[in-house]
Formats: structure tokens, sequence, C-alpha cells
């Protein structure tokens, strides 16, 4: 009888020297997504706040109630380029926000989810007066979002460059037409 219940203690005790550290993981994991949890909370109302706000300067652009950044005193802000500014910073708000949203997801779900605000991200940035805006506005925001947009311009300003010397090597030019009309005789 002895023999049975020093096994039976033997086994409690590796149960519990098993059990106690992995019940304090799950704790300190359940403690981490509270937090992360806690801190989007508190994130969104901000964002919410400022979009709003951001609306509203949308909506009376002649007013002064937000600042356009311009370090360069050559090109001074007509009031539509002022509500283009705008305009473009609402929407990296807005794409700040998803790429925040989904960062840290599953890999499933953000295949899902993200790859269609990926895709009009990647067609909105192929315009200059969007890479424009970014530049001039880009510190406002997560430094994380900051990379991943600065990599997303990077690329498509690489397919756009590959494209123009694509385009320039198919181009005749007037010494390469004489040359190949002095060919054909």
């Amino acid at each position: 009888m002895d023999g049975v219940k020093d096994v039976a203690q033997i086994i409690y005790y590796i149960t519990l020297s098993i059990a106690g550290p992995l019940a304090l993981i799950e704790f300190f994991r359940a403690r981490n997504a509270d937090r992360r949890a806690n801190e989007y909370k508190i994130y969104d109302e901000l964002n919410n706040r400022f979009f709003e706000y951001q609306k509203i300067a949308l909506e009376y652009y002649d007013l002064d109630i937000l600042d356009v950044p311009n370090n360069d005193p050559s090109l001074a802000f007509d009031k539509k380029r002022k509500q283009e500014m705008v305009a473009h910073s609402i929407l990296f708000s807005l794409f700040e926000r998803a790429f925040l949203m989904f960062y840290q997801q599953e890999d499933q779900f953000r295949l899902r989810q993200w790859s269609g605000w990926k895709h009009f991200l990647s067609d909105f940035i192929r315009r200059e007066a969007v890479r424009s805006a970014w530049r001039l506005c880009r510190e406002t925001y997560d430094t994380d979002f900051q990379k991943f947009m600065d990599t997303k311009i990077a690329e498509v300003q690489a397919v756009e460059s590959a494209q123009e010397g694509a385009m320039s090597l198919k181009k005749p030019t007037p010494a390469s037409h004489i040359t190949g009309q002095l060919l054909d005789k």
C-alpha cells in the first residue's frame, strides 16, 4: 500500500511541476493580451477623435485649424492643395488603423483581410501627389506603419523606374533610326 501511495505522490509532484509553469505562462500571455487590448482601445478612441477633427479640417479647409507641414516656402499651398493634403492624411490614418489592426493578427485572418487593403494602398501610392503628401506628414504616424509605407513606396517607385527604363529602350532614338535606314540599303 505504501508503494502505491509513493507512486501516486510522485505522479502528483510531476504533474504539479509541469502544470505550475504552464499555468504561469498562460497567465502572462493573458495579461499581455489584455494589455494589448487596452492599448488598442485607447488608440482606437484617440484615432476616432482625431479622424473627426480631420473631417472638420477638410470641411473647413479655409480655416487655419490643421497645419499642413511645408518645409519649402516656395511651395505655397493653395486651398485645393490643402484640401487634397488633408484628404490624403485622412486616408493615411485609415490605412494606419487597418495596418495596426491586422498587424498582430493570425496569418490566416491577416491574409484574408489585409490583402484587399494592400491592393488598394498599392494603387493609391502610385500617384505622385500621394507620395508627396506622405513625405510631408509621415512623421505623425506609427513607426512600424512608417516603415511599411516607406517600403511599399520604394517598391512602387522601383517598378515605375524599371518600366520607364524598359520604355526608353524600346523608343528609337533619332541616331538609331538613321543607322537603321543605312543598314537597310
